[in-house]
């Protein structure tokens, strides 16, 4: 008898089980899909096939393959991913994908007042699907340290979804072991079928929980780092709220800057029109004693508004620095929790 279960698939970085599906048939020959999971043609496999007692035997592969990844920037790279990355058997995409087809093979026969299993191979046929850079070479020095973690996060991420297959792999077996004799064949395929069964679930769980730890685990180191984001961007906002009312204060006196130098040009005109007139000498005095007076009150509220202006202007500055200094430390930051997955 043959039963195989369809392809299981583990997403890192947008990661999802996939609902299993169970066939049973009997007959020669192994009934699975196997789908696709990976593109590019950089493979490695490897197998192993363990006899085991009455004849159990576990026959496990395990192929890794790769993807291309293009993009020069954190965010470009990421946009790759999240476009071309690797898709579960949902669709949803993520950095790296583990699949397996499950499957069992086995043969029993009566004994005397007994039916027990003959002979059983155990398979899983495992796919790991890594990301590769298309060109790391073209990669600035802080953005290639950054990918070589990341892409090693991800293989040890799929590694333990292969571990815990393996894990899974090797229970199965033991159940099996465990089942001895039925006093029909019916007793024991019905039996055999409920470990299966069981075994996967268990599978599944721990898979599932896997994804839970690791979904905790990113969360907490993201949070400190989006808090201190958080935090930058709110210190960012007044700043640029105290920036802004200065330039405010500064257009404002330059509006007055310019019409004080308008009004001087006019008195200036007009002192300089006394002095070329044909009038009396004491005409003149009197005319320009008072056109002085109000020269000298607008040279005096232009001088001001030059202090305002410059002092406005050395109130910015260093406002300015400190803005543009946390525009950068959050860009990093940024960073730095793009590259936390």
């Amino acid at each position: 008898m043959i039963v195989s279960q369809a392809r299981r698939l583990e997403l890192f970085f947008i990661a999802a089980l996939a609902a299993a599906v169970l066939t049973v048939g009997c007959g020669g020959g192994k009934d699975s899909d196997q789908g696709d999971s990976s593109s590019g043609s950089d493979r490695e496999t490897s197998s192993q096939l363990s006899p085991g007692d009455l004849g159990i035997e576990l026959d496990t592969t395990l192929e890794t393959a790769y993807y291309p990844v293009e993009g020069t920037t954190t965010e470009t790279i990421f946009s790759h991913i999240e476009h071309n990355g690797p898709t579960d058997g949902e669709g949803k995409r993520g950095s790296g994908l583990t699949s397996v087809v499950w499957g069992y093979e086995w043969q029993g026969g009566p004994e005397v007042g007994a039916c027990g299993i003959r002979s059983m191979t155990i398979k899983a046929e495992m796919v790991v699907t890594l990301p590769q850079h298309a060109n790391p070479d073209s990669l600035p020095a802080g953005i290639r340290g950054d990918w070589d973690a990341y892409a090693q996060s991800v293989a040890v991420h799929e590694q333990t979804h292969v571990d815990i297959y393996e894990d899974g792999a090797d229970s199965i077996r033991e159940r099996m072991l465990a089942i001895g004799s039925k006093r029909t064949c019916d007793e024991l395929e019905a039996e055999i079928k409920l470990v299966w069964d069981e075994e996967q679930a268990s599978i599944n769980a721990r898979q599932a929980e896997f994804h839970q730890l690791e979904f905790d685990r990113l969360a907490q180191q993201r949070a400190p780092i989006a808090a201190q984001i958080d935090a930058n961007r709110v210190e960012i906002n007044r700043l640029e709220g105290e920036i802004r009312t200065l330039d405010g204060v500064v257009v404002a006196l330059r509006n007055e800057l310019d019409s004080l130098s308008a009004e001087l040009d006019g008195v200036d005109d007009q002192i300089k029109a006394v002095n070329e007139s044909n009038e009396s000498s004491q005409d003149k005095q009197a005319k320009l004693v008072v056109l002085v007076q109000q020269r000298n009150a607008l040279q005096a509220r232009h001088n001001s508004a030059v202090d305002e202006h410059n002092a406005a202007l050395a109130q910015r500055e260093p406002l300015v620095t400190q803005r543009d200094q946390l525009i950068n430390e959050t860009n990093q930051l940024v960073d730095e929790f793009n590259w936390t997955r």
